[in-house]
């Protein structure tokens, strides 16, 4: 089985797999969901478009060191032998880079059956009903589903979903904020649950942002339609069109507001609603901001300081403290595209008048 699975995944990446073994990959990653991630990451690094030979021989370099670390020897004169082929046939770096992808291949299985070895040792093998995938503060992560729906999960999310996703149903929970890209369907229509809302599409690009701790769930259309949900009033279906964006606050006792309403959309933080809106295009950075963090871009427009803390701490998996009640209130407007913490603090007290001082993982903000 190991090795028909390594077999299936070398012709898919050479584009040799014919439609009954792409199937056959198909069911092995729905009975083993832990393989999808370990998948993702080899199809990245052999899709890898910028092979730059320095970069090569330092990731080179850090994976046989990992290898090592975890027991796995490497003769010296292998290690010189593919560098000095490399040497000797510049023209040829691909063979290196399909090399160190193979020893890459064999790393991660080697590493999966470990695991899986040392986990059946101590346990009665059960039936796996979810597979989880997360993020923490800090970090973002692209995923492919067994459909091959591709989901972009934005800093301390996750999305989960059942063992027979894919088979007669596809079924996902998310929490947190996730953009989705979603292998049209019409057969097995694509289910996401958020906190208040059930999405419903069949092919379709989106963003949804449902945090625990924020008072609003957001639905933002891309291209294709989907059908919102709401929760508490089951009666009511939504049926969003492209550029379209749908906000829920969490209070029960809400309305439906349509664009030409621009007071109510202002007043969303106070009034229990629900606001059919349009997405935001942000001239500057020329991204629609409710997917720009897509392109690790963070947007903020006339927030106050402490609604824009939350974003900043997922952002850069930090925690902020605030010293007044006075510096919470300052509004900032700006962008951060790939600024360290320490440029994106100068930034903002440019525009804000307050200091801070970074203690580990905290950053304290003071008058």
């Amino acid at each position: 089985m190991q090795d028909r699975i390594w077999e299936i995944v070398a012709k898919k990446l050479a584009g040799e797999a014919s439609v009954h073994e792409l199937e056959e990959l198909e069911e092995i990653l729905r009975s083993n969901p832990e393989l999808h991630y370990s998948l993702q990451t080899i199809s990245d690094i052999w899709f890898h478009t910028s092979p730059l030979k320095e970069d090569a021989n330092q990731a080179f370099e850090r994976h046989l060191q990992r290898m090592k670390d975890h027991g796995v020897e490497m003769e010296p004169d292998e290690n010189e032998a593919v560098i000095d082929f490399e040497e000797k046939h510049p023209r040829s770096g691909w063979i290196k880079w399909m090399a160190a992808t193979t020893l890459i291949l064999l790393a991660g299985w080697f590493f999966l059956v470990k695991e899986s070895s040392s986990s059946r040792s101590n346990t009665v093998p059960t039936v796996a009903l979810n597979s989880e995938v997360s993020t923490k503060n800090g970090s973002r992560s692209k995923i492919m589903l067994p459909d091959g729906t591709q989901v972009w999960l934005n800093a301390g999310s996750k999305l989960t979903y059942g063992k027979d996703f894919g088979t007669s149903f596809r079924e996902v929970s998310l929490t947190g904020e996730a953009y989705f890209d979603v292998v049209k369907d019409s057969s097995r229509p694509f289910l996401i649950h958020a906190r208040n809302v059930d999405i419903r599409v069949l092919g379709t690009a989106f963003n949804v942002k449902s945090y625990p701790g924020d008072k609003t769930t957001e639905t933002s259309l891309i291209r294709g339609s989907v059908e919102v949900q709401i929760k508490n009033r089951p009666s009511e279906k939504i049926i969003l069109k492209p550029n379209e964006k749908l906000v829920v606050a969490m209070e029960s006792d809400s309305l439906i507001a349509k664009p030409s309403q621009p007071q109510v959309t202002k007043n969303i933080r106070t009034a229990p609603q629900v606001v059919l809106d349009q997405v935001n295009y942000h001239e500057k950075e020329q991204v629609i901001v409710e997917t720009s963090w897509v392109e690790n871009i963070l947007i903020f427009d006339s927030e106050t300081f402490a609604e824009l803390a939350p974003k900043l701490e997922r952002w850069y998996g930090i925690k902020i403290v605030f010293t007044s009640q006075e510096i919470q209130n300052i509004r900032l407007t700006g962008s951060f595209k790939g600024e360290s913490l320490q440029t994106a603090l100068k930034g903002l007290k440019i525009t804000a008048n307050f200091n801070y001082a970074i203690k580990n993982d905290t950053v304290i903000i003071s008058p």
